[in-house]
């Protein structure tokens, strides 16, 4: 079973809850890489130094699991990362993954914290990301515990989080 999570904007789930003042704002401070499939992203308990959107590939989101890594979802085009660990200082928990040649869109973690500073409305755009996030965890959760043997085993249980 595969559910798909519609991206606001044409550019990523974000910015489609931002004024165009603020996103004026955010634009010059972006910066844009193409990585190969298999580059890491995000690294459970690494520091964040960037908000990672992502603008053109896929992504696989997996969470650690003592020696090996529990997939948990296929990411697509506008999706972000990073965000719950720039914002609240912690380190994230999940790995992120490129499962092909993934084009991403890099804001400084130090710079996107000093623009939130100065525009607090952008809280309810990180609360809108971080509440369809926290869902597709609840879906997850949902969907294991139908499962027989509770757990996940690969492309099947995957849940995609790819725009329409």
């Amino acid at each position: 079973m595969t559910n798909t999570i519609p991206i606001n904007d044409s550019c990523n789930e974000l910015y489609g809850s931002l004024s165009r003042e603020i996103t004026d704002r955010l634009r010059p401070l972006e910066e844009t890489k193409t990585l190969p499939a298999g580059s890491a992203l995000l690294a459970a308990d690494s520091p964040v130094k960037h908000m990672i959107i992502l603008t053109k590939g896929s992504v696989e989101i997996s969470v650690p699991a003592g020696n090996k890594s529990i997939s948990m979802a296929v990411a697509g085009e506008g999706k972000v990362f990073g965000l719950r660990a720039i914002v609240t200082g912690l380190l994230p928990e999940i790995n992120v993954t490129c499962l092909d040649e993934c084009t991403v869109t890099l804001l400084p973690r130090d710079q996107f914290l000093d623009l939130l500073s100065e525009y607090p409305q952008i809280y309810f755009a990180i609360a809108k990301v971080l509440s369809a996030d926290l869902k597709l965890a609840q879906n997850l959760l949902c969907q294991m515990a139908r499962t027989p043997s509770g757990g996940c085993r690969g492309p099947k249980r995957m849940l995609s989080m790819a725009r329409h």
